[in-house]
């Protein structure tokens, strides 16, 4: 009795499902123990990281429930560098004010140097001129009543003595009118004209020096006085500039002073704005601080994962339809193997196949 291809068709794609099947499953196992193995080293870690990813997400909840600090941080000036400051600024102000009043009270040190340039420069017009002409001058103006009042015992002597000797001798003789009289006169006349002109001259060579001795002491003392003048400028001068100084200390004292309150007015207010930006990000920072810090830090790369595509079902779906076919091949429908049938070409396949020579 022969064997119905149909039923040997079956048998084939039943062995080819099994085979194809069996092939699947090795391969899905292949594939889940790779990316097993991909996984080994985060899933070594993973329950620390867990661990520490409950510790922190506490932590962050305590620190975000404590807040920021909300004590002071600002310690601010103490009575004695207020008053100080106070003080100092008063000080200043008193300064700039005395300053003031000195420059205002020796302002004019600009003008007497104005005013002493122009006598300087009239005592070097002074000193070109000719002062020997000049006492010149003056003997002459005033030598004729010294001169008189030097010769006034000669003058007398001669008119009262002499003069009258000379006319008495004449009226003597008789002869008034005598040449000898005339000559005795003359003479007398000539030697006290003689006298007078050596007077005269003595006279006026005294003025001439006493003229320049005095012109010589004027300049000296106009020089003096003016040379004097200039130191008492130049303290004048010094005053002024005393007084612009103390007005700029004071000035510095005041705003020295003013710095400083300042200075502390604006502490206080960066200590506020610091304490508001400061409660206003807190738990921002935290929360970035816990982002970066923590949850930055965990893996996020598990390795090239492969799903694993290998199915069994699909595989015996594979296997049967390739058993089934090559069963076709083998098999064809139409004829029957075995007994009656004698033994075909057919039958001779399934022999060398199945290592037989008859089915049934």
């Amino acid at each position: 009795m022969g064997i119905d291809p149909f039923t040997a068709q079956l048998g084939m794609g039943l062995v080819g499902g099994l085979m194809g099947q069996k092939g699947a499953k090795a391969d899905r196992a292949a594939q889940a123990q790779a990316n097993k193995d991909r996984m080994a080293g985060f899933n070594q870690y993973k329950p620390y990281v867990d661990a520490n990813l409950a510790g922190s997400q506490s932590a962050l909840d305590g620190v975000l429930a404590k807040g920021a600090y909300t004590g002071q941080t600002l310690a601010g000036p103490n009575q004695y560098q207020t008053g100080t400051a106070n003080t100092m600024g008063g000080y200043g102000t008193n300064m700039m004010n005395s300053g003031a009043g000195m420059m205002g009270a020796n302002s004019g040190f600009g003008a007497n140097s104005g005013n002493m340039y122009n006598q300087f420069q009239g005592m070097s017009q002074d000193a070109q001129r000719d002062r020997l002409g000049t006492a010149m001058d003056y003997a002459s103006n005033n030598a004729g009543g010294l001169v008189d009042a030097a010769m006034r015992d000669d003058r007398r002597n001669l008119q009262e003595n002499t003069l009258t000797g000379i006319d008495l001798g004449a009226s003597g003789s008789g002869n008034m009118n005598s040449s000898r009289a005339g000559v005795a006169e003359a003479v007398a006349n000539r030697g006290y004209d003689d006298r007078r002109a050596d007077v005269a001259t003595n006279i006026q060579n005294s003025l001439i020096d006493r003229s320049l001795a005095s012109q010589a002491q004027q300049f000296a003392d106009q020089g003096s006085a003016l040379q004097g003048a200039g130191q008492a400028n130049q303290e004048i001068s010094s005053a002024y500039n005393t007084g612009l100084n103390t007005l700029g200390q004071g000035s510095n004292f005041g705003m020295n002073a003013g710095n400083a309150l300042q200075g502390y007015e604006q502490a206080s207010l960066n200590d506020t704005r610091s304490a508001f930006e400061r409660q206003r990000d807190f738990e921002m920072q935290q929360r970035t601080g816990y982002q970066t810090g923590i949850l930055g830090g965990a893996p996020t790369d598990t390795g090239d994962q492969q799903a694993v595509t290998s199915s069994p079902t699909a595989g015996f779906m594979g296997g049967a339809t390739q058993g089934f076919g090559f069963g076709q091949t083998m098999f064809p429908n139409g004829g029957s193997f075995g007994g009656a049938q004698g033994n075909t070409s057919e039958q001779s396949n399934v022999n060398r196949l199945f290592g037989g020579n008859s089915w049934g």
